[in-house]
């Protein structure tokens, strides 16, 4: 990528993201929620966290899409899977892993008072100092593309399409053994196949 152009990473390990999930969990105190709604894919993760932190055994889901790669994003978030869960009367909790615009959560917080909820708050672990829909609860606020410790290759491939080396991706905090895992499969994949040289070791 040229110079200048590359997004500033803050690359979570599992430790790390757990510590900020049991902030936000400090965040919601003592109120109660009958069921957590997760924005999939980023909020599955932190539903099941927080039904385990927070005593809360329903935990639904919703779908949408909106980002298309790490600093881009699709012109708007769409609804691909509606709510799988009767949520009439009940008091929701909607949750996702992070609020950049805010136009993600506003949808799946909007779709699920339409479906009858009670009530509805919603919560992220962080937040975007740009963000137009601010969550109700939140751990911290933040300025990077947040990478998650469970989408490192994700991450990875898509970073390395853009021209990054492994080298590089290493030295911003990603994986080593995920990192290798993915080397690995582009070297068996190649026709070069072990002849491939090693770019940058890790």
């Amino acid at each position: 990528m040229p110079a200048g152009s590359e997004p500033k990473l803050m690359v979570l390990t599992w430790d790390e993201f757990l510590g900020d999930v049991l902030q936000l969990a400090r965040a919601l105190g003592e109120t109660r929620f009958d069921v957590l709604v997760a924005v999939a894919r980023g909020g599955l993760v932190v539903a099941r966290l927080l039904s385990d932190i927070l005593s809360v055994k329903r935990v639904a889901s919703v779908a949408i899409e909106y980002y298309e790669g790490v600093g881009e994003r699709a012109r708007a978030p769409r609804l691909v899977e509606g709510l799988n869960f009767d949520v009439r009367g009940l008091k929701v909790l909607v949750v996702d892993d992070v609020a950049d615009t805010g136009e993600t959560l506003k949808l799946a917080v909007d779709h699920v008072r339409k479906a009858g909820a009670g009530s509805v708050a919603s919560c992220t672990v962080y937040v975007k100092p740009w963000c137009k829909f601010r969550p109700d609860y939140y751990a911290r606020v933040v300025d990077k593309w947040v990478v998650f410790p469970y989408e490192h290759a994700e991450t990875a491939l898509y970073l390395l399409s853009r021209g990054w080396s492994f080298q590089q991706l290493a030295e911003q905090g990603l994986n080593r053994s995920v990192l290798e895992h993915l080397r690995a499969k582009a070297q068996r994949a190649s026709p070069c196949g072990d002849r491939q040289p090693r770019e940058g070791g890790l």
